[in-house]
């Protein structure tokens, strides 16, 4: 399972008390911390060793308890989010010496704790409009690599449904063989020849597909990097159990 669908499981339950539900996600959630903590610090981290991954293993947790269905974001998004925004509050903290994060300030003023509140939304919806930004140019900094375009993934983008489905299920069984995403990303080409062999589709299918084919596969490939983005191609039709084709 992947930490999406330890998080699909397990979040209502972990949100509701269940402490054995957290720790399973805590504990597949590590390396998806350490990942957001250290490109965000912009240095190794070990954990142990550093504060830094306490605070962002801590962040992550109270994402556990904060995160809502109605917030129209993917938890992993939130929870990046909500890792960022406490690692900057301990920058802050240890430059100033007396930072206390807005949004924990304590109070009898309910006016007060509205606004605190308010103030804690609205970083959220500046830093995900952000991210979502960012990440559309890091994809395409992504596919750049790859002698593709945005221009040529509108254009390679197949107007059926049916045919979405069956290149995307071809990007997965490249992602599901270990062998065939390492030389795509060695190689930067689609490994058609080994494609043919194991799919159902005709080669001039998979090279007419070529571009989308990628495009999916980096997407799959690299899901918790590109969060948002992997999160609008499930919404738009494809699912992990909706594969609609022949291979495997």
């Amino acid at each position: 399972m992947t930490l999406e669908q330890y998080t699909t499981q397990y979040l209502k339950q972990a949100q509701k008390g269940d402490d054995g539900a957290r720790e399973i996600i805590l504990s597949e959630a590590k390396s998806f911390i350490q990942k957001t903590a250290v490109n965000f610090c912009a240095r190794p981290l070990e954990w142990g060793l550093d504060d830094e991954l306490s605070i962002a293993l801590m962040a992550f947790n109270e994402a556990i308890d904060r995160y809502q269905d109605n917030r129209n974001i993917p938890f992993l998004g939130f929870a990046r989010l909500v890792i960022k925004s406490r690692l900057s509050d301990h920058f802050r903290k240890e430059a100033r010496h007396k930072h206390q994060p807005l949004e924990y300030q304590t109070t009898d003023n309910s006016t007060i704790q509205l606004e605190t509140e308010q103030a804690w939304e609205n970083y959220l919806r500046e830093a995900e409009a952000r991210e979502r930004q960012e990440e559309v140019v890091e994809f395409q900094r992504e596919l750049s690599q790859y002698g593709i375009s945005v221009s040529d993934l509108v254009e390679a983008s197949p107007k059926h449904k049916d045919a979405r489905e069956n290149l995307i299920a071809v990007a997965k069984q490249v992602v599901d063989r270990p062998d065939l995403i390492e030389q795509l990303i060695r190689t930067k080409r689609l490994p058609i020849k080994e494609l043919d062999q194991i799919c159902g589709l005709h080669r001039k299918t998979l090279e007419k597909g070529r571009r989308y084919i990628i495009a999916m596969a980096l997407l799959l490939h690299y899901k918790e990097r590109f969060i948002y983005l992997y999160s609008y191609l499930k919404l738009t039709g494809w699912s992990a159990g909706e594969e609609g084709s022949n291979c495997g």
